[in-house]
């Protein structure tokens, strides 16, 4: 009798993940994940109380992989860095952009946790830090808006040029205004 194959818990989220990287979390099946295991769906459910307890590791994966996308130094500017890594991200990981940002059950919780992550990166910006809190989440909320619906454009191909210099510049277009006028707003 041939050994008996154990998959670990980073095995299911891996297979899992790649699933829905390649077709979408709507795609995310037990079955789905047996079949790219090569095996039964024991482990899925050996590893898992649920699916979407596996759903959640996947999305935190992608989150991470997100995060290396706005932390990835495009330009000498953080704050312009991080807009062109998210839809850089989009664009490349449509799937992954859909399962985190554009779905009907998407969890508050990963907008919440990402705009934390972008809170604490925006302090890499020495322009920001005299800001009040108040004023920064005024401009990274009205930069979100901008950018979130400049990915989803990207994402789902209606953007012509979605070059990383065409991206960049569009951020940076907007972004110099808002910037400009949240900077004015500070008393001198």
């Amino acid at each position: 009798m041939p050994p008996k194959i154990v998959f670990s818990r980073e095995d299911v989220i891996q297979a899992a993940y790649d699933i829905v990287r390649a077709q979408g979390l709507k795609k995310l099946s037990a079955r789905k994940i047996a079949v790219k295991l090569k095996s039964s769906t024991a482990p899925v459910y050996s590893q898992f109380s649920s699916m979407k307890e596996l759903e959640l590791e996947v999305l935190g994966k992608a989150e991470e992989l997100l995060l290396q996308y706005t932390r990835k130094p495009y330009t000498d500017r953080v704050f312009l860095n991080m807009g062109t890594g998210y839809v850089i991200f989009a664009r490349e990981h449509r799937e992954l952009f859909r399962a985190l940002f554009l779905g009907k059950d998407v969890s508050k919780g990963v907008f919440a946790e990402f705009k934390d992550y972008i809170r604490q990166d925006m302090l890499k910006d020495s322009r920001f830090i005299p800001m009040s809190v108040p004023d920064r989440e005024a401009l990274l909320q009205q930069m979100w808006i901008f950018t979130h619906g400049l990915a989803a454009l990207v994402c789902v191909g209606l953007v012509e040029d979605n070059s990383d210099e065409s991206i960049s510049a569009a951020i940076l277009d907007v972004g110099t205004i808002v910037v400009a006028a949240a900077l004015a707003k500070m008393p001198k």
